[in-house]
């Protein structure tokens, strides 16, 4: 058979496409200079203006990454993020904010699934790393995982959701476990067949100690469960925070896992722009994300590219409100790095326990928490 001459093409498996960043937002300077960044890390930029005008490029343009403008989502009087958020499909939503940024901008953002905050000016190293990790980059030096940091999936038979049995899944979530929801046994042994996925835990729940236990024995009878332990909860529509935070240490323990609740009967929802380095060096590169939660003890924030547990870090906690600025050293308690979720629900970020805060300060931090729990 003869082939037609010229130049062999390799064949379009072996093609590594550039990253697409989608930028939403204004075309003036924040878009020029989204451009040369994300063309000297060897991606390609896009752009729309409006939320309406992104929803539907979505499925054409299959961006790794999405940076919404925060003036967008202010101005947003619909379900326009939500939309995007949804048809994003595995792409990340992340804000471009300002230091000065409103903290409703990102009060909004967080309540329809945005996963991660980029402070303006844009900074090569951020979005490189933000690219790698979407794009699969192997690390420089993987670190080798250690057992009790590494995450704990969580089974709730019984459950609809994360809002169930009184929020106990959002809860858990938030304390950086992973969790597998299902209503029925068989639900249940089909996402964990299908998943591949064996928890480190089950908890049970139903309408009723009796039907609880009935619940558990017929997961026992599934050999995916042999031999993981189980607790049976008794938790509703009715329950409250404080039996539900009650719940955790004893879940912990269970887990082998150090308690990585961070106050959370004091935690209240906080959300501002935060920016993070590893180590205590001055030469520290900073990292922007945001918080989503504080307490006295420790701070949640959202970031797709948190440090690995047990680092030590820099904070500065960025407040709008009055302008202000906090800095203080922490370590990693709990982090979630972007990796596909695969039927797992948890959030990508970290939690942050406060090392060496000092009374003044901690006190300052109180007085911000206080109006938020007392509504």
């Amino acid at each position: 058979m003869m082939t037609a001459s010229g130049r062999i093409r390799p064949p379009p498996a072996v093609v590594t496409a550039s990253p697409r960043v989608l930028w939403v937002g204004p075309s003036g300077e924040p878009w020029l200079a989204l451009s040369r960044v994300v063309r000297a890390l060897g991606g390609e930029p896009l752009h729309v203006s409006s939320l309406d005008a992104a929803v539907p490029e979505m499925a054409r343009v299959r961006p790794a990454l999405v940076l919404v403008h925060w003036r967008l989502v202010a101005d947003s009087r619909g379900p326009a993020l939500s939309a995007l958020r949804t048809r994003s499909g595995a792409a990340p939503v992340a804000v471009v904010a300002e230091s000065n940024t409103p903290v409703e901008v990102l009060e909004a953002g967080e309540a329809e699934g945005v996963e991660d905050c980029l402070l303006a000016p844009l900074r090569l190293h951020e979005l490189r790393a933000r690219l790698a990790v979407l794009t699969g980059e192997p690390a420089m030096a993987p670190a080798r995982p250690v057992e009790r940091y590494t995450p704990r999936v969580v089974l709730m038979a019984g459950s609809s959701g994360p809002r169930a049995w009184g929020g106990l899944g959002a809860l858990l979530e938030a304390c950086g476990h992973h969790l597998i929801y299902s209503a029925s046994v068989e639900g249940a042994a089909v996402r964990l067949v299908e998943g591949g996925v064996v928890p480190h835990l089950v908890l049970v729940s139903g309408e009723g100690p009796l039907a609880a236990l009935k619940l558990l024995s017929t997961l026992r009878s599934r050999a995916v469960l042999e031999g993981v332990p189980a607790l049976t909860v008794a938790v509703g529509p009715g329950t409250r925070a404080p039996g539900l935070a009650a719940l955790l240490p004893r879940i912990d323990a269970l887990l082998g896992r150090d308690s990585g609740s961070l106050h959370v009967e004091e935690r209240v929802p906080f959300c501002c722009p935060v920016e993070f380095g590893e180590g205590g060096s001055r030469e520290t590169e900073w990292t922007s994300g945001f918080s989503s939660a504080l307490s006295p003890g420790g701070l949640i924030i959202r970031t797709l590219v948190p440090p690995r547990p047990g680092t030590p870090v820099r904070l500065r906690i960025l407040l709008p409100t009055t302008r202000e600025r906090l800095e203080t050293h922490g370590v990693v308690a709990w982090s979630n790095p972007f990796v596909p979720r695969t039927g797992l629900a948890f959030p990508y970020g970290m939690g942050v326990r406060f090392l060496g805060m000092g009374p003044p300060r901690l006190m300052h931090l109180r007085q911000l928490c206080q109006p938020v729990a007392s509504l």
